[in-house]
């Protein structure tokens, strides 16, 4: 089974392979869902495929924007660009895209989740039109997955598996271009689903009535996150083609843990209690929302029922410090992106999670060496080490430090 990650930049396609990802999916400047992500240019995608390839991965561009008549003529430019740069497949929801994305060139198709392929029926119609693989609709029941894949065994299944829900059907969202004039299905969503929202009664303007209320508000649209990492072993048997973790905004960190974590789940026993305890511990020290099962129903769950997310917008076990640039003269370097004070406890985590370490900050020392007692931001430190291979090394602070 493939881990699918994404990847926002080229930086986070990198890290995502390198903790443990057989596939990344990506977007271009143009013609992808996440304007606001920072996205590759041409010279970034071709540095993307060839960093994957040289690490047995793979790359897929995401082409799933819903396109007006003036956006043709440049993708039809950019598509003979991209069909000899080796890019293993397309995320393509637009009927038009597929067909001139195959009117273009011979890259494989994906057919994105936003086309919301719910039935045997819709999946067989895209895969007689030359798809290779469907991102399902993620309202479908596991029984109906296993429907599509059992009445269509050669076309590949990627469902998603780990990552932020949306209240509407698929991404099919309206809420944000109403009240910001930005599209949601042209890529610059701004989760309107996330504000505090309450009812009001025209007779009484000015007042506002919380459906329901806790000390941080009403959020009766902001769904829980998916997590079905207790379910891998039940994916995978299915034959279930590929896992897909979303989070193509969120920060490097996120991207390499989610993918390292649902990784090893794939090798994990599945009676090896103790690793699957630690596997749940380390999802629980990224930025999320509560976790739930979505609408698989693998019968333990709610399904069909979007729960809303009480609280605050996310919670996180553990704090992100920023990644390991180099290891010089007994110093760990680092540029930091949150404050780590004499005192504290780190953790240096690696793909592979029996290499994580955690260590006590005795000396901090800044870039003209000088020692101080916390960082700041956005400036490089060294923290004193023993010798150690501490390449691709992350650096989070422990719950105990935060």
């Amino acid at each position: 089974m493939e881990i699918t990650s994404p990847g926002g930049d080229l930086e986070k396609i990198k890290y995502a392979i390198l903790y443990g990802a057989d596939a990344v999916y990506c977007g271009y400047n143009l013609f992808g869902l996440r304007a606001a992500a920072k996205n590759l240019d041409q010279d970034d995608l071709l540095e993307a495929i060839r960093f994957a390839h040289a690490h047995d991965a793979r790359l897929y561009l995401t082409l799933n924007a819903y396109l007006r008549n003036e956006d043709y003529p440049a993708l039809a430019d950019f598509l003979l660009w991209l069909k000899d740069t080796g890019i293993d497949a397309v995320i393509v929801a637009d009927p038009g895209v597929f067909d001139l994305v195959q009117a273009k060139t011979n890259i494989p198709i994906h057919i994105s989740t936003q086309t919301n392929v719910c039935s045997i029926a819709a999946a067989k119609f895209w895969h007689d039109k030359g798809a290779k693989r469907i991102v399902p609709a993620r309202e479908l029941s596991f029984k109906e997955l296993l429907q599509i894949k059992d009445a269509l065994p050669e076309l590949e299944i990627e469902s998603f598996i780990h990552g932020a829900m949306c209240v509407a059907y698929s991404g099919r969202c309206l809420l944000s271009a109403y009240l910001n004039n930005r599209s949601a299905n042209s890529g610059a969503c701004t989760q309107v689903c996330r504000w505090d929202w309450a009812l009001s009664e025209k007779e009484r303007p000015g007042q506002y009535f919380p459906v329901e209320e806790d000390q941080y508000g009403s959020y009766i649209l902001s769904s829980k996150d998916l997590c079905l990492l207790d379910k891998m072993p039940l994916l995978k048997e299915a034959g279930i083609h590929a896992g897909k973790i979303e989070g193509r905004m969120k920060s490097l960190y996120y991207v390499a843990q989610i993918s390292r974590v649902y990784k090893a789940a794939l090798a994990l026993d599945a009676d090896d209690i103790q690793g699957w305890e630690l596997l749940r511990r380390e999802l629980l020290k990224v930025s999320h929302r509560p976790y739930w099962q979505g609408f698989y129903d693998f019968g333990d769950t709610d399904a069909g029922i979007v729960p809303p997310h009480k609280g605050p917008a996310y919670t996180s076990e553990s704090q992100y410090c920023g990644k390991v640039i180099a290891q010089e003269n007994g110093k760990l370097l680092f540029d930091a992106l949150s404050k780590i004070s004499v005192g504290e406890t780190i953790e240096l985590i690696f793909p592979d999670l029996k290499r994580d370490i955690s260590l006590k900050v005795k000396q901090i020392y800044d870039d003209e060496d000088n020692t101080v007692t916390e960082t700041r931001p956005s400036f490089r430190y060294g923290i004193p080490i023993p010798e150690m291979d501490t390449e691709g090394a992350l650096i989070r602070k422990c719950q105990s430090s935060i």
